[in-house]
């Protein structure tokens, strides 16, 4: 290009861009208008400097030195606490780091006095990403979501949690561990159960009589076991009569009782039994087992140890619809008042108490022909019409338990005042797989759902006939309708047959929070 020293240059052309002199080294030259006005620009031989640096904004003023904006997020303006560096979007916005595959990301924190005094890092050898205060690692969550604190771990003192993680193992509740005998007061029962009610068929104890029957329990465990029996309710005795109880013949797997006077004769009564079982090994005091086994009452041994797990392992009989049920042990007669002594049914979890439930349930090896239920209701059925108010995850492979979208998928249902919300979480349940659950009450009433740590958003469309099992939702972070206010929950944990097979679960852990106070 030719020089234009020492020649006219058109009106047009004379409002262009100046520097005050000549740029021949790295000392920066304000760049001016035409007319020597000031602009927001600096150049040099070797940088350029900009006041401000608006990329993408469309004219509008930037909030910081460099806004790169894709488009506006609205009418919201970046703090003046951090404002150097904005990225903006009315989607999601982000910024990438990328490093080679044995290198790492690094965020640094400087002062005056230290360049890196505090640091944030991944690093790709290892898959880890690292904390640093004061210039040292201080906090590391390695690739298996170990996370490792050298310092100590606190929460906030203003919420009530509770964990159980199943030291004892849970046993029938006091609905279930009861028996009445069949047929006469010398018929066998038989009943799997830590401690429970016999109700015997009504006998006539004359002066001399007595009566006896064989106790058929798996908790006896041969000559060694205490099996404790008493008179809960005997009907009407005689002031002078008595009624004395005999444990004989302990075995493994039974005994017999025997039922006499003290020489008085007591006339016909229907007799009820109490017993213990080694009265010195307690069950689990939080938890029983609910649902139903071969379509009557529930059984002890269904519940367990699995030899791969930490946790218990659930499992249902064998008769079309069995269910077994990990419930709160709900006594509501143990203390003065009628509350329970344990927190877990005797604590209200209320829907405005910003309440949290977690719980870790692995499959079995089959998951056909089986519903699997876990989170916080009313009652503890897996049918979601039951309750008017709830929030669970529920696996469904028929839709015995109510129409879903996928039977294969996990779903999450929650219900308002008995309208029901469903959604295909688009998690295909797969067999001996561990699944992480959680639920998050904000201080709205509305939920939160994770699973594995992942969060998922829910459907907001009441189910109708168009969609009548739920629909899917795209927008993770979507929670749900804000709960009906004050509605007390309690966790349930259920899987249920629909066959006459068997099925099983394991859960490794249960948590409920919530805020100490409303």
């Amino acid at each position: 290009m030719g020089s234009l020293k020492g020649k006219s240059i058109s009106k047009t052309y004379q409002n262009i861009l100046q520097t005050s002199s000549e740029v021949l080294d790295s000392n920066l030259k304000g760049v001016e208008t035409g007319k020597g006005g000031s602009t927001a620009m600096n150049l040099s031989t070797d940088r350029a400097e900009f006041l401000k640096v608006g990329i993408g904004t469309g004219g509008t003023q930037p909030d910081g030195l460099l806004h790169v904006m894709s488009v506006s997020a609205g009418s919201v303006t970046a703090s003046s606490f951090a404002n150097q560096l904005i990225l903006e979007n009315s989607g999601d916005s982000g910024l990438s780091i990328l490093s080679g595959s044995s290198a790492s990301g690094n965020i640094y924190f400087g002062d005056a006095s230290d360049n890196d005094v505090g640091r944030i890092f991944y690093d790709h050898a290892n898959d880890s990403m690292s904390f640093a205060t004061s210039g040292s690692e201080v906090m590391k969550l390695d690739k298996g979501g170990n996370l490792n604190i050298s310092g100590t771990l606190s929460q906030s003192d203003d919420r009530f949690e509770l964990i159980e993680m199943f030291e004892k193992l849970p046993s029938l509740g006091a609905t279930d561990a009861v028996i009445t005998q069949s047929s006469s007061a010398t018929t066998a029962v038989t009943l799997n159960s830590k401690y429970g009610i016999i109700t015997m068929q009504a006998v006539d104890l004359a002066a001399t009589d007595t009566v006896e029957f064989t106790f058929n329990n798996d908790f006896i465990y041969g000559t060694t076991s205490q099996v404790l029996v008493n008179l809960q309710d005997g009907g009407t005795i005689a002031d002078n009569a008595m009624i004395n109880i005999l444990v004989h013949d302990v075995a493994d797997g039974s005994c017999k009782i025997r039922l006499g006077t003290n020489g008085t004769d007591v006339a016909s009564q229907t007799f009820k039994l109490f017993f213990i079982i080694d009265p010195y090994i307690t069950p689990n005091q939080n938890f029983v087992l609910g649902g139903t086994d071969t379509g009557g009452v529930q059984a002890s041994d269904n519940t367990g140890r699995h030899t791969s797990f930490a946790g218990i392992k659930l499992v249902t009989g064998a008769t079309d619809n069995d269910k077994t049920i990990l419930t709160p042990r709900d006594a509501t007669t143990e203390m003065p008042g009628g509350y329970d002594s344990s927190a877990w049914a005797s604590v209200g979890f209320g829907t405005e108490n910003k309440i949290e439930f977690s719980a870790a349930v692995s499959t079995a090896a089959s998951i056909a022909d089986a519903s699997i239920w876990a989170g916080v209701k009313l009652t503890e059925t897996g049918t979601y019409i039951t309750d008017a108010n709830q929030a669970y995850f529920l696996y469904a492979s028929n839709d015995d338990l109510g129409t879903i979208t996928t039977n294969a998928n996990l779903h999450f249902v929650y219900s308002v005042g008995g309208a029901d919300y469903i959604t295909d979480l688009g998690i295909a349940v797969a067999v001996n797989t561990v699944y992480r659950l959680r639920i998050v009450f904000d201080e709205n009433r509305k939920i939160s759902v994770f699973v594995n740590n992942v969060q998922y958003g829910l459907n907001n469309t009441v189910i109708n006939a168009t969609t009548p099992g739920g629909v899917t939702q795209a927008v993770r972070t979507e929670k749900s309708l804000a709960m009906t206010d004050d509605i007390d929950l309690l966790p349930f944990i259920g899987v249920q047959t629909h066959t006459t097979a068997t099925k099983g679960i394991q859960i490794g852990y249960v948590k409920m929070s919530r805020d100490l106070y409303e």
